[in-house]
């Protein structure tokens, strides 16, 4: 009995050996999850990869889905006990499963309990994009609503697939959020020929813009106050201090960033 633990123990390590390198827990198969709609979900029974041991998960219900909970390995637990000739009692099968308890806070790699857990699907994905530049802007769709899930308060990544990653909100950036990105490099007006060179993490713009005098147009009067007009003699101004506009060019550019925007050519 003690020889078929070992087998037991080594046909583990065997398998366990392929997902040894990854760096992370992750759901292998089942999980699913189900939201519950009120700050909870259920999650089905699966195979988890934690603490460097693909182990059984019997699935649970009304799980806190904001992170503060997380799926760990138990200890091993004696699953079939048996009485032998001598007298002896032997554990002929041993098992750790994963249970739901808190998320550790420092732990960026175990399993945590969100509307949708890290797969190994998603480990793959990330591992392909992984040689992405830091500091490159990404454009994301959240079409679920659950984005912002993979980032703390400061807009810093949190979970695996965006660790080294943070929200262009100006707190590790120069701050996109309510502005418009510009591609980095030469650009030459379509009209006039006249030629822009925009750097990368310039900023400029303005949300509105109000035209000053000289911004209006060429020949367009300005009047200034009320000037005194004479009834009996029929002279005199009823504008007095008017001035003309210039015609000086006037930014339309909303408020923007400079950044350097990527297309793969396949």
């Amino acid at each position: 009995m003690d020889f078929l633990l070992n087998l037991q123990t080594e046909m583990l390590a065997l398998g366990n050996s392929m997902f040894s390198s990854f760096g992370f827990d992750f759901v292998l198969s089942g999980c699913a999850i189900t939201d519950n709609g009120n700050g909870t979900v259920n999650i089905a029974p699966g195979i988890v990869y934690i603490g460097g041991e693909a182990i059984r998960y019997d699935g649970d219900s009304n799980v806190i889905s904001d992170g503060t909970k997380a799926l760990l390995k138990g200890a091993y637990i004696a699953s079939d006990m048996r009485m032998f000739g001598d007298g002896s009692n032997k554990n002929i099968y041993r098992e750790a499963k994963a249970f739901v308890t808190n998320a550790t806070a420092l732990n960026l790699t175990e399993l945590k309990v969100k509307p949708v857990m890290y797969t190994i699907n998603e480990y793959i994905k990330d591992t392909i994009l992984s040689s992405e530049v830091k500091g490159a802007i990404r454009e994301v769709y959240d079409l679920d609503g659950t984005f912002d899930l993979n980032f703390d308060d400061s807009g810093l990544g949190i979970t695996p697939r965006w660790i080294g990653w943070a929200l262009d909100n100006g707190n590790f950036s120069p701050g996109s959020a309510g502005k418009v990105l510009l591609g980095a490099g030469r650009h030459v007006d379509t009209l006039d020929g006249e030629e822009t060179i925009y750097n990368a993490g310039e900023t400029g713009g303005r949300n509105k813009t109000f035209l000053t005098t000289s911004q209006m147009p060429t020949g367009v009067r300005v009047n200034g106050e009320r000037s005194t007009y004479n009834e009996a003699i029929g002279t005199g101004d009823t504008r007095k201090n008017t001035t003309a506009g210039g015609g000086t060019a006037v930014s339309t550019m909303q408020d923007y960033v400079v950044v350097y925007r990527v297309v793969k050519i396949v």
